[in-house]
């Protein structure tokens, strides 16, 4: 399909202003620079009476640490022992799927730091969820399986009523923005933007001050200063 063609499908699908953003934020990301939306989840999920999700039979899903995960390492996409190592010593928590004892899927959840790129980190603010890194491999997916981990993870760790959780998305990532329909009440709080511009290879990170007040915040990953959210 044509250049023409594509931007006719999107313009199609997203209408012409997306469209024509989402050319811009291309062309930028060809120069290095990456802009994404932070977002705060507006509800908070009651898990009292939730319906566990539909997933064929044969799967077996559970919360996981890195005894679980290991022998899988480097045999799955981005599943290195040193990834492994890094996210539970810094206390991250993992869900993973299994089919006939082989991983299938995975998803991590931080509550201080991940990594974003090679070169940054992305801080999360106390009292905040991050998910991260989640994958399903290909010949699985359509199967529920990243609800069912999520569901685990809800059933097993039991986490605050007021813990909330925060992303980032690229400003021109569509099919993540445009989601479906939310009540307002369910919708996502827009806390100001993140990314990055790449300068003679170096990635120095941009925060608005609006994402710092909230308190996230990427970050050089040789930086280990701590933040006072006062402002």
């Amino acid at each position: 399909m044509s250049k023409f063609a594509n931007f006719r499908a999107r313009k199609r699908d997203w209408g012409l202003k997306r469209a024509l953003h989402w050319e811009q934020m291309n062309l930028l990301a060809k120069l290095g620079i990456h802009i994404h939306y932070v977002d705060v989840g507006a509800s908070i999920r009651q898990i009292v009476g939730e319906e566990e999700p539909e997933v064929p039979p044969g799967y077996e899903t559970r919360m996981v640490g890195i005894d679980d995960l290991l022998r899988y390492a480097d045999r799955v996409p981005d599943l290195s022992r040193e990834f492994l190592e890094t996210a539970f010593g810094r206390g991250d928590i993992g869900s993973a799927n299994f089919y006939a004892d082989e991983l299938v899927g995975f998803a991590f959840w931080s509550y201080t730091r991940a990594r974003v790129t090679d070169q940054l980190d992305v801080l999360v603010p106390e009292g905040f969820r991050y998910g991260y890194k989640a994958w399903t491999h290909p010949n699985h997916r359509r199967a529920n399986l990243s609800s069912m981990r999520s569901y685990v993870r809800r059933r097993t760790m039991r986490t605050p009523q007021e813990e909330r959780v925060i992303s980032y998305t690229e400003t021109h990532n569509y099919p993540s923005l445009l989601h479906g329909y939310q009540r307002p009440s369910m919708r996502s709080l827009r806390m100001g933007f993140c990314g990055w511009i790449t300068v003679f290879g170096r990635q120095i990170p941009l925060n608005s001050r609006r994402a710092r007040w909230i308190g996230l915040e990427f970050i050089r990953r040789e930086d280990q200063r701590r933040r006072q959210y006062v402002w």
